[in-house]
């Protein structure tokens, strides 16, 4: 009796083996990835980013990288409505050229809005 159960288990560690190396040899390369981005940021300005805690993980296919768009859209306390925009554009198999601007959708009427801090730098796709 034992040996039967024994037996059904290998059997079926082999064939979960063999789907999974099938899966990998012939699926989508698509998985997910960490974004790591590589920008200056001007000391005591506000970003809108994606990245505001850390780097991004994303499903990505490197060596096929799609341009990607990101947007944020908050009230800060200079008492205006802003939108973050973030442009990644592929430059190579694992990076991307990175830019970044704002606008200001809508203020108070007392409003003092910020100065807007557009910046460029670049995105790597890591493991």
């Amino acid at each position: 009796m034992q040996q039967a159960l024994t037996s059904s288990v290998y059997r079926s560690v082999a064939v979960g083996g063999l789907l999974l190396a099938l899966s990998l040899a012939f699926g989508h390369s698509t998985r997910s990835h960490r974004l790591a981005l590589h920008a200056v940021d001007e000391p005591n300005c506000v970003y809108l980013t994606a990245w505001h805690r850390g780097d991004v993980r994303l499903e990505v296919d490197p060596g096929k990288l799609t341009p990607l768009r990101f947007s944020t859209r908050a009230w800060l306390s200079d008492g205006c409505r802003w939108l973050g925009r973030e442009r990644l554009d592929p430059i190579g198999p694992r990076t991307y050229a990175y830019r970044y601007d704002e606008i200001i959708l809508s203020c108070d009427p007392d409003a003092e809005p910020y100065l807007k801090t557009p910046r460029t730098g670049t995105v790597t796709v890591e493991d």
